[in-house]
């Protein structure tokens, strides 16, 4: 009862619900671990990495955060990582060359504090 009714909430036309129901899910996983951090749970956090709101997709990421902060939960995210590894990661290494040549090629557009934020990442 509860998956058929989270999946269609998290379906939802608009984008505010469906950040909702991701920054939940991320919650239940981490108190719930042992019902809730699963394969058939996970998926849907992997599919929100793909949604077109970046609301959405930065909740995602910030439940993603608190699951794998834990080591006690990591074992269990070797499906998920196996899955969507690839995918996230190719993405942010564009995403930081992209910021590359913006900073390159386009004086004064992006500032220190602009690049401050992603050294730490690289």
């Amino acid at each position: 009862k509860i998956k058929s009714t989270y999946l269609s909430v998290s379906r939802d036309v608009l984008p505010e619900i469906r950040a909702i129901c991701i920054e939940e899910i991320g919650c239940w996983m981490q108190s719930y671990s042992t019902s809730f951090l699963t394969d058939s749970y996970l998926k849907y956090i992997g599919w929100t990495l793909h949604d077109k709101h970046r609301e959405v997709r930065v909740k995602c990421v910030k439940a993603l955060k608190g699951l794998y902060g834990n080591r006690d939960l990591t074992a269990r995210l070797e499906l998920f990582i196996g899955r969507f590894k690839v995918r996230r990661y190719s993405v942010a290494v564009e995403a930081v060359r992209l910021l590359i040549l913006i900073l390159k090629n386009m004086e004064g557009v992006l500032m220190d504090v602009d690049c401050e934020s992603v050294y730490p990442i690289v």
